[in-house]
């Protein structure tokens, strides 16, 4: 991770808690969501599970990266546009986004889910912002974005009132191939694809409720590829990895584009539920 964070370790929270309260809300998220991605790249390091265990709550497992001890803590940039929510269909609203996640599992009923977790979520939509807000488990907030997206650059910039939730991605679009990174530890981009993205859906953890929730999504099939050359600046992943002891690595960044998704309802519940 390469920036100093502007202003955050005087407000920095101690506890995990204290981190939580200052990122947003979990709610229910009672209607669907449908959409239309752009483009997305996520920034994917790898951590020690042990590690990953100090950022997530206790009744979130944490998925491992098969055979190693470690699992993954991303970055998602990216834009969309949504035009239908529940059975309402709207003018399409265009959306920027950040997201920083972890790749976890979770229990519901009989069942274990692959998902990830969100830390937080800031979208450029006021609207999609205000209800995400109150009616989602991603901690959304609304800021302000610039894109630049003109064939040989895309890069999304986050300039979000709370200086430890800013951040910054810039991609070389003619470096987006299927060729393998040295950096990752997958054996190709299906392999990193399949954990990194073919999951059952999302997920998130109210601590002032003590409830859980999932969220199913409809995921098509992903057309995948690395990205070799990119600039990044995450203040909060930064400001995580040094307050929690996370020691992370670089294993890839992933992008994908033009992909319909949907997002479907998400209910809290009591953990044995």
């Amino acid at each position: 991770m390469s920036i100093a964070i502007e202003s955050a370790d005087a407000a920095a929270p101690t506890d995990i808690r204290a981190l939580y309260a200052r990122m947003g809300h979990v709610y229910h998220q009672p209607v669907s969501v449908h959409s239309f991605t752009n483009k997305r790249f996520t920034v994917n390091f790898r951590v020690p599970l042990h590690q990953l265990r100090h950022i997530v709550p206790a009744p979130i497992d944490l998925d491992e990266i098969p055979g190693t001890g470690l699992g993954m803590f991303s970055m998602c940039a990216c834009d969309f546009w949504v035009s239908r929510i529940g059975w309402v269909h709207i003018p399409p609203v265009r959306n920027n986004d950040m997201l920083c996640r972890v790749s976890a599992r979770i229990r519901k009923g009989d069942s274990v889910y692959r998902a990830y977790y969100t830390l937080r979520s800031d979208s450029s939509s006021r609207f999609l912002g205000f209800f995400g807000k109150r009616f989602s488990h991603f901690r959304k907030q609304v800021a302000e974005f610039v894109r630049v997206d003109d064939g040989a650059t895309y890069s999304l910039e986050n300039r979000a009132a709370d200086p430890l939730c800013r951040g910054k991605f810039t991609a070389v679009m003619a470096s987006v191939s299927k060729a393998k990174p040295a950096t990752t530890l997958f054996a190709d981009v299906d392999a990193a694809k399949q954990f990194v993205f073919d999951l059952d859906g999302s997920c998130g953890y109210s601590y002032e409720r003590g409830m859980l929730s999932f969220q199913q999504i409809d995921y098509p099939p992903w057309d995948m590829y690395f990205c070799h050359e990119y600039n990044y600046e995450f203040p909060l992943m930064d400001y995580v990895n040094e307050a929690f002891g996370l020691q992370p690595e670089m294993d890839c960044v992933l992008c994908m584009q033009n992909t319909r998704q949907t997002w479907g309802t998400s209910w809290l519940y009591r953990e044995g539920d």
